[in-house]
């Protein structure tokens, strides 16, 4: 069984606390490697602050992020947690690693003429149009067993009305508005603030929920899914205590607003709402006769009426509809298939949706828009790949500089399951809301 030696561990830890290493400095100019630059989705720890010349998180151009190594020593507990990890064939090791950033190693680079290192983890935002993102410390003790007095104390006072109502605090956040598409950033500041209603109002936000929003089934149903094999693991894990560690939430704004919409369009796809827009007549009958019926204008020149002309590309889309109908219903054997592969658009909305045409009871304005909506919602369809539509929400564990083997390895992290039991209370509220969830 593969474990952090806890021996080495005080040895680090004490010559960390005596050697007191500060952020690594930098110059202003920022001269990163070419392809390299800071991480912007990042919500919490690791700023890279120019003013401040701090080193933080970095992404290469390949989907890794970079995260330096600020103590040498906490560093490299980290960097053995992830090493073990990676060889270990222990049961427990090798389903943890279901739930961490794929790890590749480390690397020096050269910032600021300074060789620092860097753990290289995989992105959980990469491959995200909009990414939302949010950082959840979970235990509502994060100091480790080798804290000094001081740094218990210090640690009590962070996020100390969150961590005591939930058992996790927010660190921080950020959210892509599916209604307007504009970033909003919440720091660990605002994260310190949030008491115990704050937290739901922040989890509300983070998931673009709102009086005129309702809950995404979707988007929380995927969320609950990976939290629960989560919490299953840390029912049954043993092997160690996670301190001060964190879950990384991450979900793509934009194929939340796709779902969003077709929750708007479900009425038109069920009562007509084509026929509203171009007065259709009510018998096939009825339609063909009108296909016929022509007026002269003054100069003898035959024309078709703006009745008709709406009729027959009534008829069209009709004729369109039923024939993707037909070919979605049966195939070439005449056995039933199904056309919607990721179960997310029908005939009705790719086609029926996107025929709108201006009348006296519909604002033509506000068609275009949807039609454009609409358009790159079919576009989106059509080009993402089934991996794309099903991996739109991801959790991570991450943080590994506080992990120990526990005193009583008979015993539960307890700490930790506390927190995420909540979370999970939290987000399945949701589900059940007196908003009712899309």
């Amino acid at each position: 069984m593969t474990t952090v030696d806890s021996q080495a561990d005080k040895a680090l830890c004490h010559v960390d606390k005596l050697a007191n290493i500060e952020v690594a400095e930098i110059p202003s100019d920022r001269g990163l490697p070419a392809g390299i630059s800071p991480l912007e989705s990042r919500v919490s720890g690791h700023t890279f602050d120019d003013e401040r010349q701090t080193i933080g998180m970095l992404r290469g151009s390949d989907g890794r992020v970079f995260k330096p190594v600020v103590k040498p020593l906490l560093g490299k507990r980290e960097i053995t947690f992830y090493e073990n990890l990676q060889v270990s064939q222990d049961p427990v090791m090798l389903q943890l690693k279901n739930y961490v950033p794929k790890y590749y190693g480390t690397t020096d680079l050269q910032v600021f003429g300074r060789q620092i290192t860097f753990l290289m983890l995989k992105d959980i935002t990469d491959g995200m149009a909009e990414p939302c993102v949010m950082d959840i410390k979970i235990g509502r003790r994060t100091w480790d067993p080798l804290a000094t007095p001081e740094k218990r104390a210090t640690e009590e006072l962070k996020y100390a009305e969150s961590k005591r109502t939930y058992g996790f605090c927010i660190t921080g956040f950020q959210t892509y508005c599916a209604s307007s598409g504009q970033l909003r950033k919440f720091g660990k500041h605002y994260g310190k603030t949030l008491d115990a209603k704050g937290v739901v109002e922040a989890l509300k936000i983070f998931l673009n929920i709102s009086p005129e929003r309702p809950p995404c089934r979707q988007l929380i149903v995927k969320l609950l899914s990976f939290l629960w094999k989560i919490l299953l693991f840390f029912r049954t894990q043993r092997l160690f205590r996670f301190y001060s560690s964190s879950l990384l939430v991450a979900y793509d704004a934009k194929r939340l607003r796709h779902y969003l919409r077709l929750r708007n369009t479900k009425p038109d796809r069920s009562s007509g709402h084509i026929a509203k827009t171009f007065s259709p007549s009510n018998s096939r009958t009825s339609t063909s006769s009108v296909f016929n019926v022509r007026v002269n204008d003054m100069t003898g020149n035959s024309i078709i009426s703006s009745e008709t002309s709406r009729n027959r590309t009534t008829e069209r889309v009709h004729f369109i509809k039923r024939s993707i109908s037909l070919s979605s219903e049966y195939d070439t054997m005449g056995k039933n298939k199904t056309l919607n592969r990721s179960g997310s658009s029908s005939p009705d909305f790719s086609v029926g949706r996107l025929c709108r045409t201006h009348s006296y009871v519909n604002n033509f304005d506000d068609d275009i828009v949807k039609m454009k909506e609409d358009y790159d919602d079919l576009l989106n369809e059509l080009t993402s790949s089934s991996e794309e539509k099903q991996n739109w929400v991801r959790i991570n564990m991450i943080d590994f500089t506080h992990v120990f083997p526990p005193e009583d390895p008979t015993a539960l992290d307890l700490n930790y399951l506390e927190g995420i039991e909540n979370l999970i209370k939290l987000v399945e509220m949701f589900l059940v809301s007196k908003d009712h969830a899309v």
